[in-house]
């Protein structure tokens, strides 16, 4: 029988006793080999167990891969094609410490390529799921989900608050994850307003090593940055006004949905209609409290720190946008040239129209051919100044979090 295959119903409790009792203790007892760490080959499990013949019928390797991301999650730890016991070893050579190394961390976001028909399927049994028991491959990468098949739509999957939430993810091949599925309400292309956006940004920099410089540009929202007066909004439900590309409340994955549930919050009668508590609860009293929405980047008295970016235009490259995005933020006539990628970010943001949008900027490291440029931004998008800082600061006082690995990588790439 192929491993791979899934044969008839297997009872996950039997299977997850069997699986303990060889991994944690006995692994002789199916004939496996553990590594010093107590993993095993999936394959050789399978064919182990059924060669034995210690449960009723034969399990497949979709059996196991099922069992580690469902019933007995916190049980078994599934990695690129093996499988061990979460701590509790007693075998001679294994480390016994319940503390396990922790798999590498789960992107913010995961793409996965599915047909027309799992997406009808997914939209009738509220979630999505892999063919014939087999687990859902989600790649790190939206190019190599769609290279999978061209002819599937690729689904972005909001995976860290599906995470928060419950779901469980395991580390596949490389670039590539598992899940034996995953909820309807996280697929954020299959939601109603859902748009994409696709935006390049450039990291300028100047000199090497230790000295080497970023430019940083500093914003202000767009009215106070030319001299108008924004009108007022109650404190509560006041929002920051947009940056450069009405899109800098970059709110990290599930930021979103939090956002949105605290909207739905905000009703005055909200609690009235709930009805009254059950019996011994007593209703909190006092002052109302207002709840305001976490955000990241604000805005201080002197404005903020980013990088330019902008979206590309028709034909254009990342590459070629990323060059005349900050070419033009920035004000500069000299050339520039790209020498090298840095990154991809993700990210999702709403519109105040309630567009949910969905953003990925590339970032490239720039150079100055011609020596340092001389600026002249545009204050008609926000930006008030630019500041070359020094590679450390940059990273330090960057308003955004999600672009510090951007300038830390820049920096990596100008010590060598």
């Amino acid at each position: 029988m192929d491993p791979h295959d899934h044969a008839e119903s297997v009872d996950p409790v039997r299977l997850s006793k069997l699986l303990a009792f060889a991994l944690r203790h006995r692994p002789d007892a199916l004939g496996l080999t553990l590594d010093a760490e107590g993993w095993a080959d999936l394959d050789d499990v399978v064919a182990q167990v059924n060669a034995h013949r210690r449960l009723p019928g034969k399990i497949g390797r979709s059996d196991l891969e099922r069992l580690a991301l469902g019933e007995g999650h916190g049980r078994f730890e599934l990695r690129s094609g093996r499988i061990r016991a979460r701590g509790g070893h007693t075998v001679v050579g294994v480390d016994a410490t319940d503390d396990l190394e922790a798999p590498a961390p789960t992107p913010g976001f995961l793409f996965v390529g599915v047909e027309a028909a799992d997406l009808e399927q997914a939209e009738g049994q509220g979630y999505l799921e892999g063919h014939d028991g087999t687990l859902l491959t989600l790649h790190a990468d939206e190019a190599a989900a769609l290279g999978v098949d061209p002819g599937r739509e690729v689904v972005i999957v909001d995976a860290e608050r599906a995470i928060r939430q419950g779901t469980v993810f395991a580390a596949g091949e490389t670039g590539t994850h598992l899940a034996a599925r995953v909820p309807l309400r996280f697929l954020l292309s299959q939601r109603h307003g859902f748009e994409r956006q696709v935006s390049a940004g450039g990291v300028l920099a100047r000199g090497r090593g230790d000295d080497a410089e970023f430019a940083l540009i500093r914003t202000l929202p767009r009215a106070q940055a030319l001299g108008e007066q924004p009108a007022a909004a109650p404190d509560d439900l006041a929002e920051p006004e947009a940056g450069p590309e009405d899109d800098d409340d970059e709110l990290p994955s599930g930021e979103f949905e939090d956002a949105r549930a605290g909207a739905d919050r905000r009703g005055p009668d909200r609690r009235q209609r709930e009805g009254a508590p059950p019996d011994g609860i007593e209703r909190r009293t006092g002052p109302r409290r207002t709840r305001r929405r976490r955000r990241s980047g604000r805005w201080g008295a002197e404005g903020r720190l980013e990088l330019p970016k902008g979206k590309l235009e028709p034909g254009e490259t990342p590459e070629q946008a990323a060059v005349r995005e900050v070419r033009e933020e920035l004000g500069i006539a000299e050339d520039l040239v790209v020498d090298a990628a840095l990154s991809t970010n993700h990210y999702v943001f709403r519109t105040p129209e309630g567009r949910m949008i969905f953003k990925t900027v590339h970032y490239f490291l720039l150079r100055c051919p011609d020596g340092a440029p001389q600026f002249s931004p545009r204050r008609e998008e926000g930006i008030v100044s630019v500041e070359w800082w020094p590679g450390p600061r940059a990273i330090a006082q960057v308003a955004f979090k999600n672009l510090r690995p951007v300038l830390e990588r820049a920096w990596e790439l100008l010590q060598v």
